[in-house]
């Protein structure tokens, strides 16, 4: 038994430190060698020969296995800390680190894993299972997880602010979707409001149907407000109580729809019978008429043929007719059967009609066998027996019971027109020649007045003509003034050579008196006095024969001499348009150049604008001269005008673009976003060229309209949002000022409480109104934690002067500090330790004498922090300093340490 003793292996020696000692020579890896480590690591009595062994075989599952079940509490911490650091570290495999999640209830290691987990899956597991929105929002930012998962995770997330930041930060593959997400969260916070005018609406719509629709419309508008009521009631539990409101004065307005409806449509109901017996009558009476009108139109054709045996026929189809008439229940009866009496009568009388209307067509094929006259003379010889004729017609007409057949009356109304016709030709031939002679005959009285003799005798010659073609009526209206003409005629033909010569005499004076100093202004008038001269000498014929040479040279040089000005002006005239063609060939050149360092589109239409305008400010040419420059400057403006129209294309293009843009953004269901788009449609209008005047105005226009429509719109709603705000805020702002009032004096949980649940009650929309309410609740919550903390204040300094008594009870304590009262459960600290501890934390003076102790504490404090990740606070101290029970009067000093530090 001794040599037992002797030989035992060191891991089974007595004393700890040997055993200890023995794990550093064992291996691992060896089969033996793990399972005496496995036996110690788990089943020997000393502290520090399980963690040796622990630390020897360095498994995670061991270590797991350690952390749950060692006796010592330090080494459970320590199997823990490892357990995380290998975690962390990745040092695990996946499988094992997934079961280990699993089984893992302490969310404070799992939140550590899914901020370093690598594997997406597991740290996509770890997200889910935690559903913490903090963890969830970093991992947005994380690579590690893939885009259907952050998707998933964003799905979690629905507060606005936060949504508003991750807009800002997230990448485009999920900003989109955020984007859609606060998009819904505005439509949710506006849907109340719509949803309360659009049932307001629908309720006036359906209260004013009585007034604006017919009764027959009624019902089926009734089933439009119905299917649009059922639309908006499916949304109605957004409003709360008003839900019910909206429900009760639908029902209402409803009922009271229906019951004033039924008599009315009872009442259309009788009123669509009666008119549909009287369609009934009338299309009866229509039927009837119809044939009437067929048997009418049958006895006029056989009357027009003179076919008396068809006509006969008739009449029994009419005794049938006036049968039906006379039983028919229709309005007109009586007028049906007076028509019918008529045509009877009619029937009755047919020979005689008969003979009228064989008189009447033997008129038409007379006058259509009277040739159309080819002169006036023909045409006034016919007059007599036409006029015949129509008399005749206007008896037997006239004498007629029925009307003249309409083919009947087309062949006399033909004839008469084409006669007409003849009639209005001959008088407007005849009216033209004398108004021609008597213009003529006019000219000559003037001439003669003139004494412009010679040409009197050609002008005679054409009245004589014209005077003789005209019928003897309009001969004697022309015959005054042509007795006048031929009388002179006679006269001139002995006196011309004694009136021309003083004339002429007269003339030349006048020319040799002309000044030969002229302004510019007279040049034109000068030229046109000379030429006008020369004209009436020519008019005046031949003068005395001794005098005709000598005046005719006497008058050539006192023209020659007035017109002397005129040539010297004319002259500088035509040099000064020379000078003005040499200046619009150097527009052309310039027009010709000027598109060779032209680009931007703006200086080309400048350019072309400012070449125009020099072509048209230039002087006046010649005209056969101005045609061909006018034609080149066209020419040399083609390429300018092309390159412009081309480049007004491209900015018109761009402009409809930016229209199209426009219009796509107007279609954004965000209007923050579609104001930004038009404001970068406006900027980049700014910077295109012009797309032509006529064009460019109507594109401007258009994009104008749009931006000004949306904008106005917005400016408008923004004002209608403001004035609903107002509005809320006026509302509220006596139910606010009432809370605040009783905020004021509130001085109990219960009185905090009720305020509380008054503003969680209100339903603020505005802005303004939720940040007065939200003001009122942050400041119900400052002065409910002053009350709560004055009342712990209380609180603490009742339970410490009741620690002060040695016969103290836990059931006097506070109900948060009865358990752990006198519970001898602390081990790491005693009271003096714990009364250091919470002068650490609360940064309060220790005694000079316990400085040491205190550093001692701190370490300890700081080493639990690092090792367990624990932050201790001043409350979890005070019930482990109070589990040391009844403070005995030598602790009375510490006491009023731990007081000091709980009440200030």
């Amino acid at each position: 038994m001794i040599f037992n003793r002797f030989f035992k292996p060191k891991w089974q020696h007595a004393d700890a430190a040997v055993r200890q000692q023995a794990i550093a020579t064992l291996n691992p890896e060896d089969a033996s060698h793990k399972a005496v480590l496995h036996e110690l690591a788990f089943n020997d009595g000393a502290e520090a020969v399980r963690k040796a062994a622990l630390y020897k075989l360095n498994d995670f599952s061991l270590w797991w296995q350690a952390s749950k079940h060692d006796s010592a509490e330090r080494l459970q911490q320590l199997a823990e800390q490892t357990l995380i650091n290998q975690l962390l570290q990745n040092q695990v495999d996946a499988k094992l680190k997934q079961q280990f999640i699993s089984q893992c209830n302490r969310s404070s290691i799992l939140e550590q894993l899914a901020q370093t987990e690598t594997d997406a899956s597991i740290k996509f597991t770890l997200l889910q299972r935690l559903n913490k929105a903090e963890l969830n929002i970093k991992a947005l930012y994380d690579p590690v997880l893939q885009l259907a998962q952050k998707r998933q995770l964003l799905g979690q997330i629905d507060d606005e602010k936060t949504l508003e930041k991750l807009s800002q930060k997230l990448d485009n593959s999920l900003q989109a979707e955020v984007q859609e997400k606060l998009a819904k969260i505005s439509e949710q916070k506006q849907k109340p409001l719509l949803l309360r005018k659009q049932l307001t609406l629908l309720l006036a719509k359906l209260n004013a149907a009585r007034e604006r629709s017919s009764v027959a419309e009624l019902p089926e508008q009734l089933q439009q407000y119905q299917t649009q009521w059922q639309q908006l009631d499916a949304e109605l539990d957004c409003l709360g109580a008003e839900a019910e409101e909206f429900r009760t004065k639908y029902a209402k307005i409803s009922s009271q729809i229906e019951q004033w409806l039924a008599p009315k449509l009872e009442q259309l109901k009788q009123q669509q019978a009666e008119q549909h017996k009287a369609a009934e009558r009338s299309a009866l009476q229509q039927a009837l008429q119809q044939q009437l009108d067929a048997l009418d139109q049958q006895l006029q054709q056989a009357l027009v043929s003179t076919d008396i045996s068809a006509a006969q026929q008739l009449e029994l189809q009419l005794t049938a007719l006036m049968a039906e008439i006379t039983d028919a229940d229709i309005n007109a009866k009586t007028a049906l059967l007076n028509r019918s009496k008529q045509l009877q009568q009619q029937l009755m009388r047919l020979p005689e009609l008969a003979e009228q209307l064989t008189g009447l067509t033997r008129i038409v094929a007379d006058w259509a066998a009277l040739p159309l006259p080819d002169s006036a003379e023909a045409l006034a010889l016919s007059a007599e027996q036409r006029q015949q004729w129509q008399q005749h017609w206007r008896q037997l007409s006239k004498s007629l019971m029925i009307a003249v057949p309409a083919s009947l009356l087309q062949a006399k109304t033909d004839l008469q027109q084409q006669w007409q016709r003849s009639e209005r030709a001959f008088g407007q031939q005849a009216e033209k020649i004398q108004r021609q002679c008597r213009s003529k005959l006019a000219q000559y009285r003037r001439l003669y007045a003139a004494g412009k003799y010679k040409v009197l005798f050609g002008l005679f010659k054409g009245i004589e003509q014209d005077y003789q073609q005209l019928t003897a009526p309009l001969q004697a209206q022309l015959s005054k003034d042509y007795d006048f003409a031929r009388d002179k005629m006679a006269e001139l033909a002995d006196w011309q050579e004694y009136i021309a010569t003083p004339r002429k005499q007269e003339l030349l004076a006048h020319m040799q008196q002309l000044s030969a100093e002229l302004s510019e202004s007279q040049m034109r008038q000068r030229a046109d006095d000379v030429k006008q001269a020369r004209a009436q000498w020519n008019s005046l014929g031949k003068a005395d024969p001794a005098l005709e040479a000598e005046l005719n040279t006497a008058f050539d040089l006192a023209c020659e001499q007035a017109f002397a000005p005129c040539r010297v002006y004319f002259a500088a005239q035509d040099a000064l348009r020379a000078e003005h063609v040499k200046q619009r060939e150097l527009i052309i050149l310039q027009a010709l150049d000027a598109g060779k360092d032209l680009a931007e589109a703006k200086a080309l239409e400048f350019t072309v604008q400012q070449l125009k305008q020099a072509w048209q400010q230039a002087g006046a040419v010649d005209k056969q001269h101005y045609s061909a420059l006018n034609e080149r400057f066209n020419q040399a403006l083609l390429p300018l005008q092309a390159q412009l129209k081309h480049s007004q294309q491209q900015a018109a293009a761009a402009k409809q673009q930016l229209i199209d843009k426009a219009q796509a953004a107007l279609q954004l269901a965000e209007p923050n976003l579609t104001a930004k788009a038009l404001k970068e449609c406006q900027q980049q209008w700014k910077a295109l060229s012009s797309a032509g005047r006529k064009q460019d105005q109507a594109l401007w226009l258009s994009f104008r309209a749009l931006c000004d429509g949306f904008f106005n719109a917005r400016a408008e709603q923004f004002e209608q949002q403001k004035l609903a705000e107002q509005a809320e805020l006026q509302q509220f702002e006596s139910v606010l000022s009432a809370l605040s009032v009783e905020l004021e004096v509130a001085a109990e949980q219960n009185a905090f409480e009720a305020v509380r649940q008054q503003l969680s009650a209100l339903e603020p929309h505005s802005v303004a109104t939720v940040q007065a309410v939200r003001q009122l609740l942050d400041k119900l919550s400052q002065k409910q934690q002053r009350w709560q903390q004055s009342q712990q204040q209380r609180e603490f300094s009742r339970m410490f002067d009741l620690l002060a008594e040695p016969e103290l009870s836990a059931e006097q304590l506070p109900a948060g500090f009865r358990d752990c009262f006198n519970a001898q459960q602390e081990q790491q600290f005693n009271r003096q330790q714990l009364t250091l501890a919470l002068e650490l934390l609360s940064d309060q003076p220790s005694p000079d004498a316990e400085r040491a102790a205190r550093q001692q504490v701190q370490l300890l404090l700081l080493s639990d922090k690092h090792n367990q990740g624990n932050t201790l606070d001043k409350h979890s101290l005070l019930k482990r300093w109070l589990q040391f029970g009844a403070v005995a009067e030598a602790e009375l000093p510490l006491l009023a340490r731990v007081k000091a530090v709980f009440i200030n």
